[in-house]
């Protein structure tokens, strides 16, 4: 594949005037006590040391172990059905109860990898689902059978030193698969093969009745197609059948640094678009002139024509960081990575988060002395967040996935530099496909079979938060959502949403969720996916604090 030369040398960006339209106040000086609470959040990266990378390592630790047992000494005594059928039973009993709360998973909401709390979990309703293990491993199929609580960390351990991999490899260790088959799920490779639930093969799954059903493309479609971005609306999936395909030992990664947002427009759709694309895509947009794309492909071995990288090893640099500093070369560098490193790219410094969670996390001498105990995990950080610094992330931070046509692109990053001026941005394409019956993603366009979308993820404090002026995160929200209705985009379901649910359903086609709802006898046993991620228009408490 050829391999453009950047347009001219990295110079340190000129900020972009701000038009007189989106001007804010400068806010007066700050109380005590915002001052103590800026302090607080300042300093939490000590708290985030001392307690909660230990308290991570040893979860993480003991996961790792049970994981190993189960799949050796006690495989012959593990039973996928006897588990079904004990949740079964307290669905059951939950039934018999007489319980008016919808019923839900017991898994704590500190696991969960959203800003949300679960505060719809009560002692009647929260349901056991230990459901924690890969079950089945098909090579001539190329299939991997799993429980919906295996996470991607605990999957790519298990396949990739057998020479297979899923298709799709969310970069978290702890996402899990029901939570992207219920959410969803996009790696650089996603505008090959589709979102995490367009390599889904199968799904068992108990629904409203409290019976197992079996179903896929061809078997009980209508449930199979509805379930993605159901966000457990319409049932428990108890195993999930996934597509493998074979890889290599290393990715040849190519960094190409781009000195225009037009320069990285055109190269990413250029390469999304190709007849021919390269297995891996990502952009990763430092300020809103210079970023830098990279693109990758299977590789046996070390070629000569670039370096070995080892990325994954604790001591190395954080990928985002390393990344830039080739931004600024004058020419693309190519490297080879070993896969598994290369595909948890992000994991160790949670994408850029980790520059604000532990400032000096990429400091030299912290990745050398304490770097194995990286990442901490977001479960974590949640469970020792107090009100106060909930609150305080919850309005002067941005953590959003908008997912949009791949034309949009330019017009989007346009439109986040002036509702959120947030930096690094993350650019990663993926593809719609065309179903038979359509979920909730809309059919492409003119009857076409896939359709290339772009996933912008926007994470961290805005600059006007920065600046000291005056900013409404919600109302910056509600701008972008506004604009993604009308040009036919959508909104990640774990981000803070402040739709309305006529608004919801304006963005997403839920029709066929609608319809498995009444069929499988979900409505009035599962909560409605908007009584679980849109916020109250208070904003600070959960929709389904209503119920």
């Amino acid at each position: 594949m050829t391999v453009p030369e950047p347009k001219s040398k990295f110079t340190k960006p000129v900020l972009l005037p701000v038009p007189e339209s989106r001007k804010r106040e400068k806010l007066p000086p700050a109380t005590q006590q915002e001052q103590l609470e800026d302090f607080l959040m300042d300093q939490r990266w000590l708290a985030v040391i001392l307690l909660v990378l230990p308290l991570n390592f040893l979860f993480t630790s003991y996961w790792a172990f049970r994981d190993y047992l189960v799949r050796t000494v006690l495989s012959p005594f593990r039973s996928h059905d006897r588990t079904v059928a004990y949740i079964q039973k307290q669905m059951q009993k939950w039934r018999e109860s007489g319980s008016k709360n919808y019923l839900c998973s017991r898994r704590p909401g500190f696991l969960q990898v959203t800003l949300r709390d679960g505060v719809y979990k009560h002692k009647d309703n929260a349901i056991d689902l230990p459901l924690y293990d890969i079950l089945e491993l098909d090579t001539e199929k190329r299939t991997v059978k799993v429980e919906p609580s295996v996470n991607i960390g605990q999957l790519t351990r298990f396949l990739i030193p057998k020479g297979w991999c899923i298709p799709v490899i969310p970069e978290y260790d702890d996402l899990t698969m029901g939570g992207m088959l219920n959410g969803y799920g996009i790696e650089g490779s996603s505008h090959k093969y589709g979102l995490f639930n367009d390599i889904i093969k199968s799904i068992d799954i108990i629904v409203g009745t409290g019976e197992v059903v079996h179903c896929s493309p061809t078997e009980n479609a209508d449930l199979f197609y509805a379930l993605p971005w159901s966000y457990g609306g319409i049932g428990f999936a108890v195993m999930i059948e996934l597509e493998i395909i074979p890889v290599k030992k290393y990715c040849r990664l190519v960094y190409e640094p781009m000195r225009t947002v037009d320069d990285m427009v055109n190269r990413f759709t250029e390469l999304a678009e190709a007849a021919n694309p390269p297995e891996y895509l990502e952009g990763i947009q430092y300020d809103y002139h210079n970023g830098i794309l990279t693109h990758g492909d299977f590789a046996d071995e070390v070629g000569k024509d670039g370096k070995y990288n080892a990325m994954g090893r604790w001591w190395k640099p954080w990928f985002h960081r390393h990344a830039e500093i080739l931004m600024k070369k004058d020419h693309p560098t190519v490297e080879y990575i070993p896969l598994r490193d290369y595909l948890h790219r992000h994991t160790r410094s949670l994408y850029w988060e980790g520059d604000l969670i532990i400032p000096i996390g990429n400091h030299w001498l912290f990745r050398y002395t304490l770097g194995w105990l990286m990442p901490p995990s977001v479960s974590f950080l949640k469970l020792t967040q107090t009100k106060a610094q909930r609150d305080h992330y919850f309005h002067k931070h941005i953590a959003q996935d908008y997912l949009l046509p791949l034309n949009k692109l330019k017009e989007s990053l346009d439109l986040s530099h002036q509702v959120y001026e947030v930096y690094p941005l993350w650019l990663c394409p993926h593809a719609v496909l065309k179903t038979t019956p359509q979920g909730a993603l809309r059919a492409p366009v003119n009857g076409a079979d896939i359709e290339q979308y772009v996933d912008v993820g926007i994470w961290g404090v805005p600059g006007a938060v920065g600046r000291r002026e005056k900013y409404d995160a919600h109302e910056a929200n509600r701008e972008y959502e506004t604009w993604l209705r009308e040009n036919r985009g959508y909104q990640a379901m774990y981000a803070i949403s402040e739709m309305t649910a006529d608004e919801f359903y304006e963005m997403f086609d839920m029709t066929l969720y609608k319809n498995a709802r009444k069929k499988y006898k979900s409505e009035g046993v599962f909560m409605d996916v908007t009584q679980k991620v849109l916020v109250k228009k208070d904003n600070s408490k959960d929709f389904a604090t209503l119920l």
